[in-house]
């Protein structure tokens, strides 16, 4: 029973977990109307939506892992129909993305009826994982090449590659009842300092078994608007157990303010902003939400 007080979060929710005797670790993710609010807000093609969902969910999944205050992106570039993706979560849970596309490349492979991979879709290029700590802190950056079937192939492949940390997701976007809904499962082994080569063989059992748990997960079942997400994890891992922690709530809720346009806008010469302004007054928008800002040209001296 929930204490008095306690905020119960059923949706929109990043919810850590840990399979009680394989030494593995998780997030489950599921999403309603924040992801539904997001993708809606441009008026994105279904297959760009779906793609630009998939890396909403893939930020707040890793994003989940940060012990600090700072933003976790995940953007991709291509050479292809959808040509760049950007989604972050800012911490603990404010959700954000955008997405550009061609159309008339977009309408084109539409036509051809192909299988909606991120080869056909997004083309050659790469992704880039990127968490910013502020400016006391060294950003860091991951990149990887669009290589998979969908992003989540794109991300296994680069902590198989680059981190060496075993690691599985499973993303899944889709429309119900006309509202979008988004889901996604990461597992990773736990690393273990005092390994022996007599328990080793257990260990590489432990997570072959994990993974195969995991793997049972259906698309169906991440996107359910019903399937609660203790419900979902205990169907998957009860015969091992599983432990949960503090769910985090997702919003959608962009970062960008006057006050950072101004701070950016500051970092120009006079002869830039003049050169920038229409009657004395900048114009900015933001790509993400949408807001427009009107910056007076003489209230950045």
């Amino acid at each position: 029973m929930a204490d008095e007080g306690q905020k119960i979060i059923t949706d929109n929710l990043i919810q850590p977990f840990q399979m009680a005797k394989a030494g593995v670790r998780g997030r489950l993710v599921r999403m309603g109307n924040v992801v539904d609010t997001i993708l809606n807000r441009h008026g994105y093609p279904d297959a760009v939506a779906g793609f630009l969902g998939e890396g909403i969910v893939l930020a707040a999944m890793l994003g989940g892992a940060l012990k600090f205050d700072g933003i976790f992106t995940v953007q991709t570039k291509g050479d292809g129909a959808i040509s760049m993706l950007a989604a972050d979560m800012t911490t603990p849970g404010d959700m954000r993305g955008y997405a550009s596309f061609d159309e008339e490349k977009l309408n084109l492979i539409a036509s051809g009826n192909v299988e909606k991979t991120v080869e056909n879709y997004l083309g050659k290029g790469y992704a880039a994982f990127t968490i910013d700590a502020g400016e006391e802190h060294k950003r860091y950056q991951g990149i990887v090449d669009l290589d998979g079937d969908s992003l989540a192939d794109c991300m296994e492949n680069y902590f198989d590659k680059s981190e060496q940390i075993d690691t599985l997701l499973r993303v899944a976007v889709d429309k119900i009842d006309g509202k979008w809904r988004a889901g996604g499962l990461m597992i990773q082994r736990l690393p273990d300092e005092n390994a022996t080569e007599m328990n080793q063989d257990q260990e590489d059992e432990n997570w072959r078994n994990a993974q195969a748990l995991a793997g049972t997960i259906t698309h169906k079942e991440l996107t359910s608007p019903i399937l609660k997400s203790s419900e979902l994890l205990y169907k998957l891992f009860h015969e091992d157990g599983v432990w949960l922690y503090d769910p985090q709530e997702l919003l959608d809720r962009c970062s960008c303010s006057a006050e950072r346009v101004m701070s950016t806008l500051k970092t120009f010469g006079g002869e830039d902003l003049q050169d920038m302004a229409k009657d004395g007054v900048i114009t900015a928008d933001c790509q993400f939400c949408s807001s427009k800002y009107e910056i007076q040209v003489e209230d950045l001296s």
